[in-house]
Order: C-alpha cells, then structure tokens, then sequence
C-alpha cells in the first residue's frame, strides 16, 4: 500500500526520521524552524500530527505530561517509493533517462559523478 504525504507532512516526516528520537509537537515545530527554515505554528504541527496519525504514518504516547510522536514508516523505503514513482511518471520507468537528466541538469561535482559511476561498476560486477 503505497504511503502519499504533502509536502509539508515530508518535512515533518524527515525531521521525525533525521532526529532519530521521538519528539514532542514542540520540539518538532522547533526543529522545523531551526533545521528546515519553516515557520509553523504549535497548533498546524500538532494538525499535521493528528493527520499523519489518522494515516497511520505516526504513532503517538503520553511520556510524562506531552505526548510524543513515532515515526511508523521507514524512511529508505518512502523515499525508494517516491523514486520508483518519480522514475515511472516522467521517464516512463527508464533509470537511463533519469540518470541522463540527473547528470545533464544539476550541478553535480566530477567527485559525484565518479562515485556514481563506480557504483554502477560495482552493480555491474555482481
């Protein structure tokens, strides 16, 4: 069952998941504004929260006198679910294609290029 989020629910979920602890709304609306540059108040972070939590996507237990949020989705699996999307819908399933626009329109370093190119050597040899 493929896991869809806002993008704002992203950020929230990326600061679950790069905290690597739970967190209060606060310390999330904190994070958010320190980490991500985003300005929420209190109350649309807990919004958010409850929404995420409706999905399934976050967990939540009372630790002391605040509720704490858990993270119920791995982030390695969304984000290869988000690629694999991605790769399907603007270049028909075609990792080439991808990879060709990926090298031709960012601004990747020769030292990026080079450890792409080696592990695609190493997938090679397997």
């Amino acid at each position: 069952m493929e896991k869809q989020m806002t993008p704002a629910e992203e950020v929230i979920m990326q600061c679950l998941w790069e905290s690597g602890e739970d967190l209060t709304v606060y310390e999330i609306t904190e994070r958010l504004r320190e980490h991500y540059g985003k300005d929420y108040a209190n109350n649309a972070v807990a919004t958010f929260m409850k929404n995420l939590l409706n999905r399934g996507l976050v967990s939540r237990y009372k630790k002391h006198h605040s509720h704490q949020w858990h993270p119920e989705i791995d982030m390695d699996a969304y984000r290869d679910q988000k690629l694999h999307n991605f790769r399907k819908q603007w270049y028909r399933g075609s990792g080439v294609g991808m990879l060709a626009s990926l090298v031709e329109t960012s601004d990747l370093t020769k030292e990026d290029v080079k450890k792409m190119k080696e592990l695609l050597d190493e997938y090679m040899d397997e």
